[in-house]
């Protein structure tokens, strides 16, 4: 008897395994999908597991790393697999980002998250297409960035944070920036303002300082700047030169001497290093970093005698007492004019 009832026992289970096996991965006389199906690779580890009616997803589909344990995804589908809301899971398996499928593609509210479970960044869809308004946030919760799209085109304001340099924001159209442009120091003074007209600037851009000073203007017309002026502070009163009229600038004691190339002589108190960084130092070499003396390449005409570690550099117009190199500055002046 006991071995009847044990034989009947691995009849059954054998049954039950049978159809576990069998019993997926089918289709209908029609060919469609029909029950649990599931999906492996190569080495047998699983990919995904879900059910079929008439072909179409139902219910929760579940899809794994390549452990074939760990859950990478889990989506659930209704309206005959039209719809579909996932959750997707680091290795770690805790949730990184959630949204809607549409039609398989994206679609409404995306959400993602970090390894702390803050809301670090939201992004809109409408049928796989990027719009609406797409954030970020750090890990502060500070926001970082805001993009508009409209058809998968970025339009409207774009603004971007740069925490201590401050924030700017212009508005895109058609993926171009057109428009008003403006940068502000992080504590909400105006630092640059122009326009934007299909992606380029035009019309006249200023540049400020931190006390509200305008200390650069520039003229641009189809994307081509005109001229560039910087203003040169004498305390009590100021003045609009030519950045292509610099030829090199230094410090003395409390004040800067800058040096036109039609040989005029500037003293002035601006700080030196707030002018380099109003001027932008594209075409401009440090020449003696003790010194903090600084040239336009345009008036380096050459190294000349040796005193000591040091050489006297070539300026034009010629200084009225000699300037030197440090060792930082003469390899930079060595590979421009080819000397040993």
């Amino acid at each position: 008897m006991k071995r009847r009832i044990s034989l009947l026992l691995v009849i059954m289970l054998l049954g039950v395994l049978s159809q576990s096996v069998y019993g997926q991965n089918k289709t209908d006389e029609k060919g469609r999908k029909q029950g649990y199906w599931s999906k492996v690779d190569k080495k047998g580890n699983k990919i995904y597991e879900g059910n079929f009616k008439d072909n179409y997803e139902i219910g929760t589909f579940t899809y794994f790393y390549e452990d074939g344990k760990t859950i990478k995804a889990q989506t659930e589908f209704s309206e005959n697999g039209k719809k579909g809301k996932t959750k997707m899971f680091g290795k770690d398996t805790k949730l990184i980002s959630e949204g809607f499928y549409l039609n398989k593609k994206k679609d409404s509210l995306w959400l993602f998250y970090d390894t702390q479970g803050h809301k670090i960044a939201e992004e809109r869809y409408l049928n796989g297409m990027r719009n609406g308004e797409f954030n970020y946030w750090d890990k502060d919760k500070v926001l970082v960035e805001t993009i508009n799209y409209y058809k998968d085109k970025r339009n409207g304001i774009y603004y971007k944070n740069t925490y201590i340099r401050g924030y700017f924001y212009y508005t895109y159209k058609d993926d171009k920036r057109n428009g008003p442009y403006e940068d502000f120091y992080y504590f909400q003074k105006i630092k640059i303002k122009g326009d934007y007209k299909d992606d380029k600037p035009v019309g006249n851009w200023k540049y400020f300082d931190s006390i509200g000073n305008c200390v650069k203007t520039q003229t641009w017309q189809n994307g081509n700047m005109l001229n560039e002026k910087i203003r040169v502070d004498f305390g009590r009163s100021d003045r609009y030169i030519e950045t292509k009229d610099i030829a090199y600038f230094y410090q003395t004691g409390k004040r800067m001497k800058i040096v036109l190339f039609n040989s005029e002589e500037i003293s002035c108190i601006n700080n030196i290093d707030e002018f380099l960084d109003v001027l932008g130092i594209d075409n401009i070499l440090q020449l003696n970093k003790k010194l903090m003396v600084y040239a336009n390449l345009d008036a380096i005409k050459g190294i000349g005698e040796k005193v000591g570690e040091n050489y006297i550099i070539l300026l034009e117009p010629k200084p009225k007492t000699p300037i030197y190199t440090d060792k930082e500055s003469i390899k930079a002046l060595q590979s421009l004019f080819n000397k040993d």
